[in-house]
């Protein structure tokens, strides 16, 4: 089954990046457009200062090789096959599409990113972001999900059976710590109703 309309606005089948509305870069004032770069360095492929490109596809990745994206603004990143591993850094309103990573993805530094994993992944960072969401399949849903700094972070899961709808989690964002028998004990608030 498919993500709800407005949930999950990636779709992995030529994903598309929604939202509407014009990106706006995250450089400073006065700061010098940097030219848009997509390069295999050594080991890893580098996708930076990308701005409304709905389509960046990186097909040839390999199991060894890692993708770090940096500073894109309103665009989309496809990544086709197994990879090392996958960073998110500096992008605003920036999407990501891959399959399976080995050692998981990190975001940091982002503002308004969605990330959606088709297959598998172990491990997914998120620190210093806001407004990201992240869409898993049911192969990731296992994986652990480590949030520093963070607000607004969204989790996108299948329903109990492929028929089911999509289901959206919220991550917890504030902590009530108390003092008890003699260290800290730190729990999620509970906003009730």
């Amino acid at each position: 089954s498919a993500p709800p309309a407005g949930v999950a606005t990636i779709k992995a089948a030529g994903a598309t990046h929604a939202g509407g509305g014009v990106a706006h870069a995250g450089a400073g004032v006065g700061a010098a457009a940097r030219p848009p770069r997509t390069a295999l360095e050594g080991k890893k492929w580098m996708v930076e200062h990308h701005t409304n490109e709905p389509s960046l596809k990186l097909d040839k990745v390999k199991l060894s090789e890692s993708v770090y994206v940096f500073k894109c603004v309103g665009s989309t990143v496809l990544v086709s096959g197994k990879v090392n591993n996958l960073t998110l850094d500096s992008c605003h309103k920036t999407c990501l599409v891959f399959e399976s990573a080995m050692a998981g993805i990190e975001l940091v530094n982002c503002q308004g990113c969605k990330v959606q994993v088709t297959g598998t992944v172990s491990t997914i960072s998120v620190d210093k972001c806001d407004g990201t969401q992240l869409i898993l399949s049911r192969e990731a849903m296992g994986a652990d999900i480590i949030s520093a700094k963070s607000s607004e972070l969204n989790v996108v899961v299948p329903g109990e059976t492929d028929e089911d709808e999509y289901k959206e989690h919220a991550i917890a964002e504030q902590f009530i710590s108390k003092f008890v028998d003699g260290k800290y004990v730190t729990k999620t608030v509970d906003h009730t109703a």
